[in-house]
């Protein structure tokens, strides 16, 4: 966990060189380490010695596999890896499915993932928020905002209780696909006894209030944020510097970045990007090219 792989490696060869079998857990632990940095040689070398010493993959095994080959994108052979577990006996559970559903949606192939989704009951798994969030994610992705609004009917005709990431997927997908209103009643819903906002969520009804210019509402909106006890990031301020230039009050995003050093916040590239081209756009050459220096 702490990406010293190299190091377990060796003692496992420790382990085995003082003549204790290593069991299925030793070599879970040593192959979800290469698949995370990507090392296959080593991952097939462990994988070959289970062969060898007979130790039968769980479904935990297969699931770290599966999960690295979709992150590859070989989401073939991770649905050969699933067909392969249950030919070998062991049973694909909630993780199985999900990690190969967000394969799909990672590659845009939300049609896929909702096929698995829809054989979930028939393998009897019951599906999770995070089932749902996948798919919403996916959909919303792809601009489907109908039927990534349907299933968040469902997890409410199911009881099933969204979390903030379901709210803000689909406050995103909604400001995205023009439809800022629908978003803002989500994003009050939430206010309303859903789940707490995060950052995130505030900062994307931020972004799409900033990108309709009514950037005196994303400040009622921003300053908000301080009265329920949530600190804006960089992204924050980053969003609404960016709307004041692009209204042309160049004065009141300075004052914002001046903000951001009292508050101990590093401003990154985007920052001074928004501001330089607000600065060049007003005529104020000469202050842009101190923010360059």
């Amino acid at each position: 966990k702490d990406g010293l792989v190299t190091e377990a490696r060796d003692l496992y060869s420790d382990v085995v060189g003082r003549g204790i079998d290593p069991d299925v857990f030793t070599y879970t632990c040593l192959i979800h380490g290469f698949c995370g940095l990507g090392q296959w040689r080593e991952v097939t070398r462990l994988l070959c010695d289970m062969v060898d010493r007979n130790v039968n993959l769980n479904v935990y095994t297969y699931n770290i596999l599966i999960d690295a080959l979709c992150k590859k994108g070989m989401l073939g052979k991770a649905h050969d890896m699933r067909n392969l577990m249950i030919e070998r006996g062991q049973r694909p559970d909630l993780v199985t499915f999900n990690t190969l559903m967000s394969g799909y949606c990672l590659y845009n192939d939300v049609v896929e993932a909702r096929k698995l989704f829809d054989t979930f009951a028939e393998c009897g798994i019951t599906p999770d928020v995070w089932s749902y969030n996948i798919l919403i994610i996916g959909y919303c992705k792809n601009n489907r905002i109908d039927e990534a609004l349907s299933l968040f009917n469902k997890m409410n005709y199911k009881k099933l209780a969204p979390n903030i990431v379901t709210y803000s997927s689909l406050i995103d997908g909604l400001c995205k696909s023009g439809r800022i209103s629908y978003a803002w009643e989500l994003f009050s819903a939430i206010h309303d006894g859903g789940p707490s906002p995060n950052v995130i969520t505030y900062n994307i009804m931020l972004d799409a209030l900033c990108k309709i210019q009514l950037v005196d509402k994303a400040i009622e909106l921003f300053n908000l944020m301080f009265e329920r006890g949530l600190t804006p990031n960089v992204s924050s301020y980053n969003i609404l510097i960016n709307g004041y230039c692009k209204s042309k009050r160049i004065d009141e995003a300075m004052n914002l970045f001046e903000e951001m050093h009292r508050r101990n916040l590093v401003p990154d590239s985007v920052t001074y990007n928004c501001l330089i081209d607000g600065l060049c756009k007003s005529g104020r050459i000469s202050h842009a090219w101190e923010l360059f220096n």
